[in-house]
């Protein structure tokens, strides 16, 4: 994607300056000028309506449910009082410079997360294993682990293979996994990063493995949005109130030589010069598009996998971390890999545990739903027997069988090159985290929605 600039507010002034100078208007000016329409109200797409009224321009924005925010989805019903849980987007690393200069604009504070004191906490084999340094882990944890490995974190392992390794090729076609073995990882070290790798290291591209991990590690320590992050969702909807036609999906496009037909579910047609598609790969996949969908669109899409995730919300005595003697995360191999604490507390006491259930874990996780929130407890009291307070009050999104989500993020498959995107075809501009360097990242999303935006408005 082409480069953009670096403040929020030199972007829309740039954006700004675009529409003024008239480089914006190729076809149409003044008031015979359609708004741009934008599918989709995830943050990339609210960023994009965000930035097109600031640069002075018409637009309108389809969102198919009755909330904004895609897969930023915060939750608090069922929960103490000022608590809250994160379905979705979480997160923001120190890097994240976008997510941060769009907070400050909206006076949004980014806050750590909360650090107890004590040792880490590590399942395995059945008892709960403490230890303060890698060092202090026991040899049967660790046995089979090369010299190197063992000094290091063992859910930072990914990270130590791709810090000094020469960049890896995009048509490279090994996976990460026969990358990390070449690059001399252990058996065991591997049954490291298949537990605490985001993505699945056997499935993925070496080249997209390495780019992800690498932005993992100069993320630094990550914050989150005070108070939820539909804060950032909430307040460019609100912005923008009059120009966003909630419960209106789209299900055709049609596509002209200069002009592009929207067909919403109720037969109405909006026509525009130019559409924003901000939509998640697997709903822009799923549009049914007029001749034919787009060539770079089948061609991109091909070469990408759509990953899943599911996260599980349960409240608990957040003292009661802090009389164990351990911080705020609890990892294993297995589900949960790790556990963390939200830095919300309830006045008695209560925080939210978050789980996060990816890859091979992801089956495990749907069977114990299906079976209702006892079957959940039961599986949570299974494996952190050392809480006496977990309360399993409420459950995240399942962006496996959310028709208007489809995934949590996308990857490369080893043996795929999965070069970038068109980011614009005719009438059509995409936008979105997975079509960014950021894939299911909110940054992400900032990011391509700048590109968007930057491209409308120079064409």
């Amino acid at each position: 994607m082409k480069s953009l600039p670096s403040s929020r507010r030199d972007f829309l002034k740039t954006v700004a300056g675009l529409a003024v100078s008239g480089k914006s208007l190729a076809r149409t000016h003044g008031p015979l000028q359609r708004p741009v329409l934008i599918v989709g109200g995830g943050l990339a797409g609210l960023a994009v309506l965000d930035a097109l009224k600031a640069a002075g321009r018409q637009a309108v924005l389809f969102e198919a449910s009755p909330r904004v925010g895609g897969r930023i989805l915060t939750i608090r019903d069922g929960l103490e009082p000022g608590l809250r849980a994160e379905a979705g987007g979480e997160q923001v690393m120190r890097s994240h410079q976008r997510v941060r200069r769009l907070a400050g604009d909206l006076r949004i504070p980014l806050i750590d997360y909360p650090f107890l004191q004590g040792d880490l906490v590590f399942r395995h084999r059945g008892r709960m294993v403490r230890f303060r340094l890698p060092s202090d882990l026991p040899a049967d944890l660790t046995e089979g682990l090369s010299p190197l490995e063992k000094t290091r974190w063992p859910f930072r392992l990914h990270l130590a293979y791709t810090e000094n390794a020469d960049p890896v090729a995009d048509d490279d076609p090994r996976s990460a996994l026969q990358w990390l073995r070449d690059l001399g990882i252990s058996r065991r070290g591997e049954t490291f990063v298949r537990a605490f790798a985001a993505v699945d290291p056997e499935q993925t591209s070496a080249a997209h493995f390495q780019r992800i991990v690498r932005r993992e590690a100069a993320g630094g320590n990550s914050q989150v949005l005070a108070g939820g992050s539909d804060r950032l969702t909430e307040a460019l909807a609100a912005r923008h109130a009059q120009s966003i036609r909630r419960n209106t999906p789209i299900r055709t496009v049609m596509i002209g030589e200069n002009t592009a037909t929207l067909l919403d579910a109720g037969g109405v047609a909006h026509v525009a010069d130019q559409v924003v598609l901000a939509l998640p790969l697997g709903p822009l996949l799923s549009l049914d598009y007029r001749p034919g969908r787009p060539r770079w669109l089948s061609r991109w899409g091909d070469a990408r996998v759509i990953a899943h995730e599911l996260k599980v919300h349960a409240q608990v005595d957040a003292q009661e971390f802090a009389a164990l003697g351990i911080r705020q995360h609890i990892m294993g191999f297995g589900f949960p890999r790790m556990t963390w604490l939200l830095p919300e507390r309830a006045t008695n006491g209560k925080a939210v545990l978050n789980a996060t259930a990816v890859n091979r874990q992801l089956p495990l996780l749907q069977e114990a739903r299906f079976r209702g929130v006892q079957a959940m407890d039961r599986l949570l009291r299974q494996q952190l027997p050392l809480l006496r307070t977990v309360e399993v009050t409420t459950r995240g999104e399942d962006w496996v069988t959310n028709p208007l989500i489809g995934g949590a993020y996308t990857y490369v498959p080893a043996g795929s090159r999965g070069s970038p995107p068109v980011l614009r075809e005719g009438p059509l501009v995409l936008a979105g985290s997975d079509y960014s360097d950021y894939s299911g990242w909110m940054e992400g999303a900032l990011q391509s929605a700048e590109a968007a935006v930057t491209e409308i408005l120079r064409s």
